[in-house]
């Protein structure tokens, strides 16, 4: 489609038509903002005192888009603009309106301030982040919104609950780095489905990924994901009811200080999964906490070491040696010509090195 082309300065004096010679401030971007603009918001910090939150809806065929650029439009493929909320108790961005797509933009600057309060609050529906990220906030991303998605971000060093918490029908977060948190790193909180796919959630205080229970009807996945060396369970299950099991496909869960699969067993449902393929290595209390109810049709692997290049370094490549690893489950790529295929120097499992690759900034999870 062919954008309207906004802009939006740091040094904008206000008043201005949103063009490139007489752009717009972030407040008023926020304000005027209509279905089919392009705002492009220039390098820099913006520290707010109140929620950045966009008046206006986009459309299906016309979306409103925010995008962070250095010198150019369309110039950026990391985060490169700032929304500080510089310590007020609220979300950084809370976007209420339909089909708005935020890229490159970090959102910072509520961290402990002790309020439920998230970097980006999307209750829209059909809203998209792509290449954003959080950090040092209270917590990471929450997805409201009915068919939204998180792709090729990062959340980091967030104070507590979520790095991101699915908590619509139809979400999803693809791609995405979640780590060194202060609570857990990928949840989901009443959706019936969505799911998480490609991605790490790495070194957080409590468990990686979290399926709490909400409802009798629940279809929830967790595809070509790695839980590495959070500080609870790697996969919590929490009384997943039997007969709607929570879906694992190819994954890994490496040196979590508690189950590879673990939960609570509580007395509203039995934490019930399907497993198709995970590969699992030195987690504290065991691979699969007794009472989870397991459907298995294709084998876990036990695996002999960590098969990581380097997850200190946020490395989350498998290894060369790893070729125990290659029998998890589907492989990342199908087999082309009886060969496995691969990245680089890397056998492929598809937990980290997969199809959506090139559209995660290298810089957030080392080097692919």
């Amino acid at each position: 489609m062919a954008f309207v082309e906004r802009y939006v300065t740091t040094s904008a004096a206000g008043g201005g038509d949103g063009s490139a010679g007489d752009p717009w401030t972030l407040a008023e971007a926020a304000s005027s903002a209509v279905a089919g603009d392009r705002v492009n918001v220039q390098a820099g910090t913006y520290v707010l005192g109140a929620s950045f939150s966009p008046d206006n809806d986009g459309t299906n065929e016309s979306p409103i888009v925010w995008r962070g650029y250095v010198s150019a439009p369309g110039d950026a493929d990391m985060p490169v603009v700032t929304f500080d909320i510089d310590g007020v108790s609220a979300h950084v961005v809370d976007c209420a309106k339909a089909y708005h797509r935020f890229e490159n933009i970090t959102a910072t600057g509520n961290a402990g301030d002790g309020g439920s309060v998230f970097g980006f609050n999307l209750s829209g529906e059909v809203n998209i982040l792509f290449c954003c990220r959080v950090t040092q906030a209270n917590r990471g991303v929450s997805v409201v919104g009915q068919g939204s998605q998180v792709i090729a971000s990062e959340v980091d060093h967030w104070t507590l609950g979520a790095g991101i918490q699915l908590s619509a029908d139809n979400a999803a977060a693809i791609g995405c780095f979640v780590h060194d948190g202060g609570g857990f790193g990928c949840g989901f909180s009443a959706p019936s489905s969505g799911g998480y796919y490609y991605c790490v959630s790495a070194n957080n205080v409590s468990h990686g990924f979290v399926a709490g229970q909400s409802g009798a009807e629940l279809h929830r996945w967790l595809v070509h994901c790695t839980a590495h060396g959070n500080g609870g369970d790697g996969i919590a299950i929490n009384g997943t009811p039997d007969g709607q099991p929570f879906v694992i496909v190819n994954c890994l869960s490496i040196c979590n200080a508690l189950y590879g699969i673990g939960g609570a067993l509580v007395s509203t449902g039995t934490p019930h999964v399907t497993l198709l393929g995970i590969g699992f290595f030195d987690n504290s209390s065991g691979e699969i906490r007794d009472g989870v109810k397991v459907f298995e049709p294709y084998p876990r692997v036990s695996l002999a070491e960590d098969v990581m290049v380097d997850p200190g370094a946020g490395d989350f490549r498998l290894t060369p040696g790893a070729v125990g690893a290659l029998g998890v489950g589907f492989p990342g790529r199908l087999l082309v010509d009886g060969a496995i295929g691969s990245w680089g120097s890397s056998p492929d499992l598809g937990a980290i090195q997969q199809a959506v690759r090139p559209l995660v900034n290298p810089s957030f999870v080392g080097a692919f």
